[in-house]
């Protein structure tokens, strides 16, 4: 018996120091915490479902999600294909819609402008950084739904009514000159040169630069001034000729400006207003000889856009029938860029030598869509085809039925051999028709979310940029990169693994924040379900429902951001 009884000892003790081990490992308590935790929840959440199926039974209420089949009985602002007689269920797809382009929109505006804040509030020009850091703080400093309220209220509904709403370009003749041409091609060339300066070259070339715009803005100005406020100035006689005493006091007054600023100013405001000073005293002249060229090109234009206090609208892109087959080309295009993205990675990975991976997944897939266009448009139309005319069917040509106006745009876009159309809007009485119109409250919400949002963003990425050790710039600048590369290479790469944390906060707070649009009756998810809820009476589906939606889309953003976070950061061993 003695030998089975010291076996039995030894197990007992082997068992023993086995859950001591277990007990006191750390994986193991921390599972064993979040299994109580998560049982106590569940304890909870069956407790308060009781309560509340307990209380609503009481008022004849029983919890369920099958009246999102009922008719739905009230109409949504804005809502194509959808009629009060459609289900609750379609009411709610119709405001996760809305809500979804709200927070995509919001995205992307807000990233794009919270990157050109930040870069703003670290650039050595004191007027942009000063104006930047103003315009960040008041509206990081504001609530939200207050400036909801001045977009929606002050602004946009300050607009004029849609019958004399903003539109550009202007109906009739659009007139662009071709000295506008020269213009562009002068600063371009300047400012390329500007950037591959040495800091020795710099000050001359900005002075050219800025001697540029300075007679470029003076000659548009004199131009638009004309000789009737010419003569105003006393610049030319009544007669409308050159008076010399006149000439020489704009001489005199030029070349005194121009010793004000050397004398006045310290070195670099110095050369900035002496450029300018020298620029605009050589576009005086050139508009005072008569030197100033007129010739353009003349367009006949109607308006493509209209801004008013009912939105704005925009020309419309519809897909025709043989738009999937364009897009299968555009599709290959996509498959080769993606390749060749890849194969040109790796050959800079073994040479060490940057490939143009970009330049050439772009000519990839344009080139290929290109090919796919002029293959689909190849394929003849219908030469005849039935159409209504004066109440009676009749087979008509399609080019005669075009002509005659008698296709409607469904039809139009059944028989046109491209992959997709343009309808240009077109103002019919008091409203304007064929375009794709933003409504006023979805343009107050989504200009709010993105300057409010843009204005946290602007803080993460300047203190993303200061993050990076002063040493790497300054290593930049002595390889010979200039600013643009210092940035694009060598700041904003390190610059990310900061920034990206902090960046998917914001993105998190923009989707919640837009559930605000209630407040200027923005029919969104959250504002379609309420209305659900007060018809239907059930109260705790909908907010179930709304919950749901919100974590769904807040999951989403978070793996989004998790993903990306994970691609930027160093990988260690």
């Amino acid at each position: 018996m003695a030998p089975t009884n010291t076996a039995r000892s030894a197990r007992n003790t082997t068992l023993l120091g086995s859950l001591r081990a277990i007990m006191s490992d750390s994986r193991f308590l921390q599972l064993l915490g979040q299994a109580i935790f998560l049982i106590l929840v569940l304890l909870v959440l069956a407790q308060t479902a009781g309560d509340i199926n307990r209380a609503l039974s009481s008022q004849g209420i029983t919890t369920n999600f099958t009246f999102l089949s009922n008719r739905a009985g009230f109409a949504i602002a804005g809502a194509e294909g959808y009629s009060p007689n459609d289900s609750y269920w379609e009411a709610f797809q119709i405001g996760l819609a809305n809500t979804m382009s709200v927070v995509v929109a919001g995205l992307t505006l807000a990233t794009i402008l919270g990157i050109l804040w930040g870069v703003f509030l670290l650039s050595s020009n004191w007027l942009i950084r000063n104006i930047t850091r103003f315009i960040v703080e008041l509206l990081r400093n504001t609530p939200l739904l207050v400036q909801i309220f001045v977009w929606f209220f002050v602004i946009i509904l300050a607009l004029p009514q849609q019958n004399d709403a903003f539109t550009f370009p202007s109906e009739g003749v659009l007139f662009i000159p071709w000295r506008y041409a020269l213009y562009v091609l002068v600063i371009v060339a300047a400012a390329r040169s500007l950037n591959q300066a040495h800091a020795e070259q710099r000050t001359l070339r900005e002075m050219v630069l800025v001697g540029a715009l300075a007679a470029f803005i003076t000659l548009e100005v004199a131009n638009a001034l004309r000789w009737r406020d010419a003569e105003m100035l006393g610049l030319f006689d009544p007669a409308g000729a050159l008076a010399i005493e006149r000439l020489v006091l704009y001489l005199l007054v030029s070349l005194g400006l121009i010793i004000g600023a050397w004398v006045l100013l310290k070195p670099p405001l110095r050369s900035i207003m002496l450029a300018a000073a020298v620029g605009q005293l050589i576009a005086g002249f050139v508009f005072l000889l008569g030197a100033l060229p007129n010739d353009g090109l003349r367009l006949e234009t109607s308006p493509a856009f209209y801004l008013s206090n009912r939105g704005f609208v925009s020309p419309q892109v519809l897909t025709t029938g043989r738009f999937s087959e364009w897009f299968l080309f555009v599709v290959v295009g996509i498959t080769v860029a993606v390749l060749s993205w890849i194969y040109l990675g790796r050959i800079g990975e073994q040479t060490g030598e940057p490939q143009p991976r970009l330049r050439y997944a772009l000519i990839s897939i344009v080139l290929f869509s290109l090919i796919g266009w002029l293959v689909v448009s190849s394929q003849p139309a219908p030469s005849t085809i039935v159409v209504e005319r004066s109440g009676e069917l009749v087979t008509l040509p399609l080019d005669s039925a075009r002509a005659e106006g008698l296709l409607s745009l469904e039809e139009e876009r059944q028989y046109s051999t491209q992959p997709f159309i343009v309808t240009t809007p077109e103002p019919r009485g008091l409203r304007i028709a064929n375009g794709q119109t933003l409504d006023q409250r979805y343009l107050a919400l989504v200009l709010a979310l993105v300057t409010y949002t843009a204005a946290f963003i602007a803080e993460i990425v300047r203190a993303g940029i200061l993050a990076v050790p002063p040493g790497q710039t300054e290593a930049a600048r002595a390889l010979g990169l200039n600013g643009n590369q210092v940035l694009q290479r060598v700041i904003l790469p390190q610059a990310l693994r900061v920034i990206i944390p902090p960046l998917g906060n914001q993105y998190l707070n923009l989707a919640k924040n837009s559930s605000l649009a209630f407040a200027i009756a923005y029919a969104d998810v959250f504002a379609v379900v309420n209305t659900i809820i007060n018809q239907s009476g059930q109260s705790v589906s909908g907010i179930l429902i709304i919950m749901a939606t919100y974590l769904v889309i807040s999951l989403t953003i978070a793996a989004i951001m998790n993903w990306v976070n994970g691609r930027f950061q160093i990988v260690t061993r």
